[in-house]
């Protein structure tokens, strides 16, 4: 079977064969030429797909190697007991950095994700029940033997019924396990775990890319939004809409300024939190195989899984009490008109400009604080039906990037569309149907906030499966999400 480097170097063929082909040429190619022309695109995109999938398997297996290396590497484990002074210093030679009041967490790709406030680690216990309970399990499980614990769990677990799997523990894990159970009876997964799971979401869900996150400790996330204006705001002309991007708004004044009839009215926004679930079932054996970093398949498959389900629903939630409020359901966007040529589609003709123009007049609705920043979502088929739209001339109004005539056809798909990027999910509806939503065009950033609840749980089951020797292992995420600012973008639909 050919090595990746082999089939690189056969793609590498083919390219130069096709810009032989076509230098040779100087016109439209003959029959001949057309028939070897599309052999050889034909082949070089197969290749191209197996590429594709050799070098994700090959970015997989080597992240699972660094992930597994930097969890058992024992500079980045918290001492058991870290307090007083040195706290912060153990902290930080552990991997943890104290920003702005908040704490982050390096994790194996380079990348700090953001956790909780400094004083969870470092400040008083607060009077709060709910917030007490917060800081003790987060303090308890972000020590080095809660972790070995945890592992050891799942670990026993495979090899004995489940209900025996903590008394087959040491006295002193199943205390700190103790320390870290919440009221569902799972287990707070450690927090350098759960950086690694966010870090790999951000890496593969849309959303999470684009979308500003917010962590919180508890059930609701309260943030700050300026209302909507009719007129005018702090003397600033709009025509309506959020002039500002933030809960910060200014205005020109005088030596004595004084408030006006003008001035921008606040509000407060409230994002519920959320619980979502992924669930895995592994072979007691690979669970129990020492040679396995087990947390280390938690992190990168649960990762995975959580990205999808968050993507649905940051994009799709009904805002019910079990899902977040997608963006497409968010309340106050605008909607622009995209339907085509023919009803209900993303079409149109040489001599219908259909679709064509209603996508320009979707772009250029957001405002233009807004723009830098702003980056297209839609369905990959949909892209597909966008790329063929054409002028009165037959000729594709957009193009792949860099492409010159068609021979970097084979390259696959650029990351833009008319200059802004473009991310495709599944989750964005397709055309066929009327009034679905096809198209995001804006600033996600500036319109979309997810509230990420610092604590993610597991339950590994164990009876359930028994029958098939597996080990059942849910992972809960305490997440919300929902649109404070409606102004930032526009939804396009047919």
């Amino acid at each position: 079977m050919p090595t990746l480097q082999e089939k690189r170097d056969s793609l590498a063929v083919y390219a130069r064969q096709l810009e032989g082909l076509m230098t040779q040429s100087g016109a439209p190619l003959d029959a001949e030429q057309q028939a070897q022309w599309d052999v050889w695109i034909g082949k070089a995109k197969d290749l191209r797909t197996e590429i594709a999938a050799d070098e994700a398997k090959q970015a997989r297996d080597s992240d699972y190697q660094i992930l597994s290396s930097y969890l058992e590497s024992p500079q980045y484990r918290v001492p058991h007991g870290t307090e007083g002074q040195d706290a912060r210093k153990s902290y930080e030679a552990a991997g943890w950095e104290f920003k702005g009041g908040m704490v982050y967490r390096q994790t194996s790709i380079g990348k700090s994700i953001e956790m909780f406030s400094e004083d969870v680690l470092l400040g008083d216990m607060p009077r709060d029940p709910s917030m007490a309970e917060f800081y003790t399990k987060t303090l308890r499980a972000i020590q080095s033997d809660y972790s070995k614990a945890f592992e050891r769990l799942i670990r026993t677990t495979a090899q004995v019924p489940a209900g025996m799997a903590i008394s087959m523990l040491k006295a002193e894990e199943q205390k700190a396990l103790s320390e870290g159970l919440d009221t569902a009876g799972g287990f707070l997964v450690p927090p350098d775990l759960q950086a690694e799971v966010l870090a790999r979401t951000a890496q593969m869900s849309v959303m999470r890319r684009l979308a500003r996150t917010q962590t919180t400790s508890r059930d609701i996330l309260v943030w700050p939004i300026v209302q909507a204006a009719s007129a005018t705001a702090g003397g600033v002309a709009s025509g309506g809409g959020s002039i500002f991007s933030s809960g910060f708004v200014g205005s020109w004044v005088g030596e004595t300024p004084s408030a006006a009839d003008t001035d921008p009215a606040f509000g407060q926004f409230q994002i519920p939190i959320r619980k979502l679930r992924v669930s895995t079932r592994l072979s007691n054996d690979f669970v129990a195989d020492s040679a396995v970093n087990v947390l280390a398949f938690m992190a990168q498959n649960g990762a995975e899984n959580m990205a999808l389900v968050e993507d649905f629903g940051f994009i799709q939630g009904d805002g019910s009490p079990l899902q977040p409020r997608g963006i497409l359901n968010g309340i106050g966007i605008t909607t622009i008109d995209v339907e085509g040529s023919t009803a209900d589609t993303i079409s149109n003709t040489t001599s219908a400009t259909g679709t064509a123009p209603k996508i320009i007049n979707l772009e250029y609705a957001v405002p233009a604080q807004y723009v830098n920043g702003a980056s297209w979502v839609v369905r990959r088929s949909i892209e597909a039906k966008i790329r063929q739209l054409v002028d009165a001339q037959g000729r594709f109004m957009w193009i792949n990037s860099g492409q010159s005539g068609s021979i970097n056809q084979y390259q696959g798909r650029p990351g833009d569309l008319d200059g802004f990027p473009i991310y495709n999910s599944d989750f964005m509806p397709t055309d066929g149907t009327n009034a679905n939503k096809v198209l995001l065009f804006g600033n996600i950033g500036q319109s979309y906030i997810i509230a990420q609840r610092a604590q993610i749980t597991t339950t590994v089951l164990r009876e359930r499966y028994a029958d098939t020797d597996q080990v059942g292992i849910i992972l809960w995420e305490r997440v919300g999400g929902d649109v404070w600012n409606p102004d930032a973008v526009r939804i396009g639909v047919v």
